[in-house]
């Protein structure tokens, strides 16, 4: 995929119209995930696409902002068992999807829940395994017209030398730095990952030869938005790296020489650029 054009083109979308999709359409987002690139293959997931009739109705007040559930014509469902990183791997591997979708003309937005349970009861899921992302699938009902020269990202309020830091926590990196070591692309578009709440939680430590990856602990979002941002965050820059440079693998745990970092932001993994 063109992932930089992909990730440019990718917004979170509320509004659709009431089309549904094309059935080969779905079915090539659902054996994409199935076959994608993830964090942990080892992890089993379960992958569905349910209509809004079988989800809307019956997870309104259970679903979305505040119980304010998006109405779509179609719903992706992740389920997981239950492993070490498996809400990270989800953010991941949701996050490919979403991008599939875009390459397809199709929408997305990620739909908050707080409890699996209740949504498998809800649409009558029978699993051992755990919901662990939910994402609104359809055609955007505000889609400028073809011709139409728009901006997705005018919100992104994070600046490069606010994510990215050289050698110590808080010296911003500075773009032509990052150019000279292969990186910048990778850091310019990671500015885009969506995130809970538009919270951009997400810090790069690059020292000795690692890119780590810390996270913001924020009041407004729980655990498992922080895990699944970690998911997304860790997909978009893997899949640009790996894109332009060399493949890519994270590592889901703490560096060994010992990095100070403000008692708000948590390391959550690292990689070798």
């Amino acid at each position: 995929m063109d992932y930089q054009n992909l990730i440019l083109n990718t917004k979170s979308v509320r509004e659709y119209k009431k089309d549904t999709i094309d059935i080969q359409k779905l079915k090539i987002i659902k054996e994409y995930a199935e076959n994608c690139i993830k964090i942990d293959d080892n992890i089993k997931i379960d992958v569905r696409i349910l209509s809004n009739t079988e989800s809307y109705i019956s997870l309104y007040g259970i679903a979305g902002y505040k119980g304010n559930m998006i109405d779509a014509p179609h719903y992706i469902i992740i389920l997981s068992e239950k492993k070490p990183y498996y809400i990270e791997n989800a953010g991941y591997i949701g996050q490919n999807m979403i991008l599939k979708a875009t390459e397809l003309g199709i929408a997305s937005c990620w739909i908050t829940f707080s409890d699996s349970q209740v949504v498998k009861d809800c649409l009558n899921i029978l699993s051992d395994k755990e919901v662990v992302a939910l994402i609104a699938l359809g055609y955007d009902a505000n889609a400028p017209q073809k011709g139409t020269i728009t901006s997705f990202h005018t919100d992104c309020k994070i600046d490069l030398d606010e994510m990215v830091y050289i050698d110590k926590w808080g010296n911003g990196a500075d773009a032509s730095i990052l150019e000279q070591r292969g990186l910048l692309e990778a850091f310019a578009f990671s500015k885009f990952a969506p995130s809970a709440l538009n919270g951009q939680p997400w810090r790069f430590l690059l020292t000795g030869g690692k890119a780590i990856l810390a996270i913001k602990k924020d009041k407004n979002t729980n655990v498992y938005e922080q895990k699944i941002d970690t998911g997304i965050i860790m997909f978009v820059f893997q899949a640009i790296v790996s894109s332009t440079l060399f493949d890519l693998q994270w590592k889901l745990e703490q560096p060994v020489d010992f990095i100070k970092i403000p008692k708000e932001f948590e390391i959550v993994g690292y990689c070798m650029v």
